[in-house]
């Protein structure tokens, strides 16, 4: 069972409200984070006016071509401040550390690339007050420490073969002008996530695929695990198929690419079960406004036992907004949620840069209606945190 389906399932059942002490702690979490925020930004004002701009907060020895490493912080606190399930505050912390080799730049062979990374995930889930099923914040996740990536890459002339760990929203279903805001819809649509289990965050999962063709016009194809919380079984609990076909101008940045999934897994008696869906993704500038990028998410997953068969999302995304603010953006999401009222997340969002990029505050609000389609309309408002370590 998918997290999306998981929710889902616990909101229709849940019925107590958090007592004063769990109240007071969340309060005090929230507190917290906001002054460590701001505690933060006082030697930030410093560091902006440093010359150097690989200056970095953590001043480790710069790696050697061909090999780079990664170390990032992301944190928020959300308070649902009205409707929903209940009102309170909730956290999320992602700390993310990776490592990556390019044998070519190393002079070994030409073609192979190597990722590997891990994660330590703290959450007291948001998503708990809203009740919502598309997931308020897409960093909510289970608490765990994990191996999020490892992989490795190699080009055989116009094709590229990867195998390993990998999250599947990394190559597939992406829009990268989506990826701008919290909620996790604009990442993966939830025509596949709330439906069927899928290697993606925090679930990354073994899997083999190749991209036909060059950046701008491509095939994708991939095979993951059929239920990626369970890495040792490999595919033994069956298997995902996925296939993208993937245009981007260079000239504009116009991307489309429009895909379709295929999960057959065996069920506890040895029987086979499967569904399917398919999705496409639509990002454009505006004449005459490179800097104001829309975008357009559909899903689609007709099977009579899945949660949400159809789902659209749109918006639109700006940069180089000014001086203070790098991007801001706008954006709907509606999952319709089967014998139940659709859920519709309206989010606007905006980052703000400090010290060279180093650090980024990024403010949030949303309102959901129908959160998983029998909760009261939900009022949310956030501040991120992303934190560029090394």
């Amino acid at each position: 069972m998918s997290v999306r389906m998981q929710r889902f399932m616990g909101n229709r059942l849940q019925t107590a409200l958090i007592d004063g002490t769990a109240e007071r702690r969340l309060k005090g979490i929230f507190t917290a984070f906001f002054l460590v925020a701001g505690l933060c930004t006082v030697p930030v004002t410093g560091l902006a006016q440093d010359t150097d701009q690989n200056a970095r907060v953590i001043p480790l020895p710069s790696p050697q071509k061909g090999i780079s490493f990664g170390l990032n912080w992301d944190a928020d606190a959300y308070d649902n401040l009205d409707g929903g399930t209940r009102t309170g505050y909730a956290t999320d912390s992602v700390l993310s550390a990776g490592f990556g080799l390019d044998t070519g730049e190393l002079g070994w062979w030409q073609g192979g690339q190597f990722s590997f990374g891990v994660q330590a995930i703290a959450s007291t889930h948001p998503s708990e007050y809203v009740g919502d099923l598309q997931t308020l914040s897409n960093l909510d996740s289970p608490n765990r420490r994990q191996v999020s990536e490892f992989w490795y890459s190699q080009q055989i002339g116009p094709a590229v073969v990867r195998g390993g760990i990998m999250d599947v929203n990394s190559f597939f279903n992406v829009n990268d002008t989506a990826s701008l805001f919290t909620n996790a819809s604009f990442g993966i649509t939830p025509s596949i996530t709330a439906n069927v289990p899928t290697a993606t965050y925090p679930d990354s999962s073994w899997g083999l695929m190749t991209r036909l063709g060059s950046a701008t016009d491509n095939w994708l194809i991939g095979v993951f695990q059929g239920n990626p919380t369970y890495r040792s079984t490999a595919l033994h609990d069956g298997a995902m198929l996925v296939a993208e076909r993937g245009w981007r101008s260079p000239a504009n940045g116009t991307h489309v690419g429009i895909g379709a999934w295929y999960r057959q897994v065996l069920e506890a008696g040895g029987l086979p079960t499967h569904d399917w869906g398919a999705y496409a993704n639509f990002e454009q500038a505006l004449p005459g406004h490179p800097d104001a990028v829309t975008f357009v998410q559909v899903g689609a997953s007709p099977g009579q036992v899945n949660t949400v068969p159809v789902y659209l999302g749109a918006g639109i995304h700006f940069y180089n907004a000014s001086r203070f603010v790098s991007e801001w953006g706008v954006g709907v999401a509606r999952a319709w949620i089967r014998d139940h009222a659709a859920e519709t997340s309206l989010e606007g969002t905006a980052l703000i840069p400090i010290a060279d990029s180093r650090f980024a505050l990024q403010p949030d609000v949303q309102y959901i209606f129908h959160p998983s389609g029998i909760h009261p309309n939900a009022l949310a408002v956030a501040l991120r945190l992303h934190l560029t370590l090394y």
